[in-house]
């Protein structure tokens, strides 16, 4: 078996810092609407969980020092890989913008949030397919359905907007929880391998 290079790490240590952040915007967006009516307890809980993610994070950016740096090149598929995975990224950031926008031009602002998650759950989509992961099928569909079920509880009058926007962003921060275990998952495996 191979050694484990600092490259085999990246994945792992990239993944999680992405889902760190989402996990601490998805709280913040919780928090918010819910006007300290949970007295920060959901704040708190989702905290924990971050402060787990970043010591997993700093764990294995210290692996990763420790590690050889790997003697492969990137092979035109992993460049290209990489390419469309920023080509997503920028357009996810786009179609946020352009949601906000309309929503601000037909006064539906309140459906905002919804629609942010479903950006967020539509570029899992193409990631999926790109990097072949099912596991990518699974938060897209996921946190679109969340999506789906807050643009559902606003326009029918079924919830308030602020319930509706804190049950969206718990909907996505288990979605960005799920993701960041797996991660985690993955670099502990990788570890265990080194150690072998």
């Amino acid at each position: 078996m191979k050694p484990i290079t600092k490259k085999d790490i990246d994945k792992p240590i990239g993944g999680l810092f992405f889902m760190i952040i989402n996990t601490a915007i998805w709280a913040f967006i919780a928090e918010y609407y819910l006007e300290n009516k949970d007295y920060r307890l959901i704040g708190i809980l989702l905290g924990f969980i971050i402060t787990a993610f970043l010591y997993f994070y700093f764990t294995f950016t210290k692996a990763q020092k420790t590690l050889t740096d790997s003697v492969e090149e990137k092979t035109a598929e992993e460049k290209g890989k990489e390419k469309w995975f920023l080509i997503i990224f920028g357009l996810e950031g786009l179609g946020i913008l352009v949601a906000k926008n309309i929503l601000m031009n037909i006064n539906h602002n309140e459906l905002f949030i919804s629609f942010f998650a479903l950006v967020v759950g539509l570029h899992f989509f193409p990631l999926a397919k790109i990097f072949n992961r099912t596991f990518d099928y699974y938060m897209g569909t996921w946190t679109c359905l969340f999506a789906l079920i807050g643009i559902y509880l606003i326009t029918q009058k079924t919830a308030t907007v602020n319930l509706a926007n804190v049950v969206v962003s718990l909907g996505c921060a288990i979605a960005t929880i799920s993701y960041g275990v797996r991660m985690i998952n993955e670099g502990r495996k990788l570890l265990q391998i080194q150690t072998k």
